[in-house]
């Protein structure tokens, strides 16, 4: 899987920054209803890789 980098505008108005804070409030609460235990599987996962990575490094 590959992620996408998106250029956004940062000047916006204070009612427009608003309304995207409440779109997005939405979009995270419909993503961890639908793939909230596969998230949280890669986050472990992921998480573990890096423990594992640094126990190997020496101090």
């Amino acid at each position: 899987m590959s992620m996408r980098v998106n250029t956004i505008v940062t000047h916006l108005r204070a009612e427009d920054a608003l309304t995207l804070i409440e779109f997005l409030d939405q979009v995270r609460e419909v993503l961890a209803q639908t793939y909230g235990e596969d998230i949280r599987a890669m986050l472990q996962e992921a998480s573990q890789r890096k423990r594992d990575r640094n126990e190997d490094e020496p101090f």
